[in-house]
């Protein structure tokens, strides 16, 4: 998305004004600083209420998406990571100082209950927050949210090959990024959650004993794949820092 002068001079105010597009506008090279004076002078009502409004998962979810993370590019995804920050903490409605804590608080609760509720949490904000483990959580958040989803899906088995697809904003999407190791003990505990979830549901009567196996180790195959993708990925970010 971009804003031209012109653009922004036309601004009276902007129409579905949203946290990403004030984004866009103040960083934009393109735009004066006089003229970002004067887009936040013509929206001022709209700016100052994005942050008493509510931001929806879907909403959530749409910035997120408009805001990829790169590969390589450490220093710019900690900025990003500051902004995706403050923007979870207007959805969740606390302050940006709280998420990191309370993202570690609910993670935890949800893999002792397995239960949203007794967690205390609504789904549309677990949906949130999911969103953001995937892209900056820590190794054992990724671990627990994936337990949980693994554990209340009704099909299992296309979860896990979604997940574990480089484009599903999943599993592998996380450890595509180098600064994300995904070393064996990482790997381990990843593989035990997926094959005892694969087992649950066997027993629950979801999937056939073989299909279960047959998951099983695709998965540990997959798994393997990632992990040695990353070493790939290692090796070149080396390899740049030494030229």
């Amino acid at each position: 998305m971009s804003y031209s002068i012109d653009r922004i001079n036309s601004f009276h105010p902007i129409e579905n004004l949203d946290l990403y597009k004030v984004r866009k506008v103040m960083t934009s090279s393109e735009i004066s600083r006089t003229e970002k004076i004067q887009f936040i002078k013509k929206n001022h009502n709209e700016i100052k209420n994005l942050a008493k409004e509510k931001i929806s998962c879907s909403d959530f979810k749409s910035i997120m998406d408009k805001r990829p993370l790169k590969l390589f590019k450490p220093i710019k995804n900690a900025y990003t990571k500051a902004g995706d920050k403050k923007i979870l903490a207007i959805a969740l409605g606390i302050k940006p100082s709280e998420v990191n804590n309370y993202i570690e608080n609910v993670t935890q609760e949800i893999n002792k209950t397995s239960d949203l509720n007794k967690a205390g949490i609504t789904k549309d904000n677990y949906e949130k927050i999911k969103t953001y483990v995937y892209r900056h959580g820590t190794k054992g958040q990724v671990i627990n949210i994936l337990d949980f989803e693994l554990s209340h899906t009704k099909n299992i088995v296309t979860m896990l090959y979604e997940t574990l697809d480089y484009h599903s904003c999943g599993v592998a999407n996380y450890f595509l990024r180098p600064i994300h190791r995904f070393d064996n003990n990482t790997l381990i505990n990843i593989y035990n959650t997926i094959d005892r979830n694969l087992r649950q549901s066997f027993h629950s009567g979801m999937i056939s004993e073989t299909k279960s196996l047959e998951t099983s180790e695709w998965a540990l195959a997959r798994i393997y794949e990632i992990q040695n993708n990353q070493r790939l990925l290692n090796a070149i970010k080396l390899k740049k820092t030494l030229e």
